[in-house]
């Protein structure tokens, strides 16, 4: 089983132009993750039932994209459980197996991994490394400019460039 371009298509559109309910905000720190709607696990995340999103977004599948779809919802949801280490694994996986699917468009495949790629930016960010996280962004901005990434990728300078403003009043 496959998934065509215009059925994924139509999951991002609905991610990209929606608002809140499908954007994870990550712990609190103004960051935004992409959710996948319709993807595995994606209804139980967005009623806090964590477990039960695991549990569906792992369940087999025999479609490649679908396994992204599953990858993406792991990410967010081990990222609201503060497992960090287990939303790392799962946004490694949503950026490779985002890159090797076959049967979507290159400019799909392009969407796809810019939003791994931003997810992954904020588990980064939120394991205190804000030049791995600075280079997910600038990555996933190249490939997709997308509202979500281009305000990461904003976010993440001016708190960059503000830091060092303030370093260099300190050793004045």
């Amino acid at each position: 089983m496959t998934i065509s371009t215009r059925k994924f298509i139509t999951r991002m559109a609905v991610v990209l132009l929606s608002s809140s309910p499908l954007l994870a905000s990550a712990a609190s720190t103004g960051y935004k993750m992409a959710l996948i709607d319709n993807a595995p696990g994606a209804e139980y995340i967005q009623a806090g039932q964590y477990d039960k999103a695991i549990a569906s977004a792992q369940a087999p599948s025999q479609a490649d994209a679908e396994s992204f779809y599953g990858q993406v919802s792991l990410c967010v949801a081990y990222s609201r459980m503060n497992e960090l280490d287990l939303a790392a694994t799962a946004c490694d996986n949503a950026v490779y197996r985002a890159a090797t699917l076959k049967a979507v468009t290159g400019s799909a495949k392009r969407e796809m991994r810019a939003l791994a790629l931003n997810n992954r930016g904020v588990i980064k960010l939120l394991a205190g490394d804000k030049v791995a996280a600075l280079q997910d962004f600038m990555l996933a901005v190249r490939l997709n400019d997308s509202a979500i990434t281009a305000a990461n990728l904003e976010r993440l300078t001016f708190s960059i460039n503000e830091g060092q403003e303030i370093a260099m009043q300190t050793a004045e």
